[in-house]
């Protein structure tokens, strides 16, 4: 179990560097750490002085088992890293937190390998990964995120208005498996809790190109179908972020696709 201040994720001097970013890495066992292929230290690891921008981070345990990703460092915030190393069935977390424009509320965007995971947020399950509740209430907050089968990951975590909790978290499998899930209260009764869906319109392709940013500029990582429907992560103006599965998300435009009723 890990707790984390959604306040201290951010780092402070905001002003003398735009680009400042900050990583904390936790494992057990202790591994040594990577940062773009050079070695940095042994975990537990924490810098505060990285460049904002997508790094690739791996920590390697002495018995070889290793957990590789890439990462996408946010200007003047800290992302944590809380994994356990193991060759096979392995399980962690990413947490990152970003500003929401809204000064009122605290929201939190859950994605889980297993997908479908049931989430609960201080002990009311709210449903399902992939999940986004732009409205959790302030103060001291236990995520539990279970799924049959696998052991369940919980984080504590503290709600700041106008910041918003990002959580990747992967389960491990577990020997005693859960013959049923909860089941998650209607999102009616779960205030901000927004579960949205997208689907995809004709294109004059014949298919829609999904982006590593919200930028017709940036690189293709996929395409998808008209007709096809997506869980939505995230909006920015013109366009969506979409859940592709498998631990991929990208970006599509917003003018090919529609809110869907699923």
């Amino acid at each position: 179990m890990l707790f984390i201040s959604m306040a201290g994720l951010f780092l402070g001097g905001c002003g003398l560097n735009i680009n400042k970013a900050g990583i904390e890495l936790i494992s057990q066992p202790s591994a040594k750490v990577f940062i773009d292929g050079k070695e940095a230290g042994m975990t537990p690891y924490e810098n505060k002085s990285l460049t904002a921008g997508e790094v690739t981070v791996k920590m390697e345990a002495d018995d070889g088992s290793a957990w590789e990703k890439k990462i996408k460092l946010t200007t003047n915030a800290s992302t944590v890293v809380d994994w356990k190393i193991k060759k096979e069935n392995d399980s962690g977390y990413v947490i990152n937190v970003e500003r929401t424009g809204d000064k009122e509320k605290s929201g939190i965007i859950v994605n889980t390998n297993p997908s479908e995971a049931a989430i609960m947020i201080d002990g009311t399950v709210v449903g399902y990964s992939p999940l986004r509740a732009d409205d959790i209430g302030i103060g001291d907050k236990q995520i539990s995120i279970s799924f049959p089968g696998y052991q369940t990951q919980t984080v504590f975590v503290k709600g700041w208005p106008g910041l918003r909790l990002v959580i990747e978290a992967r389960l491990a499998k577990s020997e005693f498996a859960q013959t049923v899930s909860p089941t998650p209260s209607p999102a009616s009764l779960v205030p901000g809790l927004s579960v949205k869906k997208v689907k995809i319109l004709n294109t004059e392709t014949g298919f829609l190109r999904v982006r590593s940013e919200a930028s017709s500029s940036s690189s293709e990582i996929g395409r998808v179908n008209p007709q096809e429907t997506y869980p939505l992560m995230e909006e920015k103006t013109d366009w969506w972020k979409i859940d592709l599965g498998n631990d991929k998300s990208g970006w599509i435009s917003a003018k090919y696709a529609e809110l869907s009723a699923e």
